[in-house]
């Protein structure tokens, strides 16, 4: 198996995700076993960051829509089986991907009526 997965995914990408990227890097994580996780510790880690920075920072989360809080609130779930079954620390970014802790029903909402206030 090809041990450089997620570092040859992000290598020719900007240092901010594109929100399709985002969600291309959460497909590829959740596909790989626990094992491969346990053996590229580090790796694992700084995509995670990378993916972390992106989608807060870069702003990533701002173009989520509702559809795809499925798949945040799955990878939520799956960051803390990787953190149980691995010893992996990654409660730690669970908020960074929540919809809930980001506040995206209030956001949507205000982006809504500032919509309809503007017609």
């Amino acid at each position: 198996m090809n041990e450089n997965i997620l570092y040859n995914f992000l290598k020719n990408k900007p240092s901010f995700l594109d929100y399709d990227d985002e969600l291309k890097l959460i497909g590829i994580m959740t596909k790989l076993p626990m094992s491969w996780f346990i053996k590229n510790k580090d790796e694992f880690i700084d995509a995670l960051m990378n993916l972390s920075d992106s989608h807060t920072i870069g702003s990533g989360f701002l173009f989520q829509d509702e559809n795809d809080d499925i798949i945040f609130d799955n990878f939520c779930e799956w960051l803390k089986e990787v953190n149980n079954k691995t010893g992996i620390p990654t409660l730690m970014y669970i908020d960074d991907f929540d919809p809930k802790e980001l506040g995206l029903d209030e956001f949507r909402k205000n982006i809504r009526k500032d919509e309809n206030t503007d017609k």
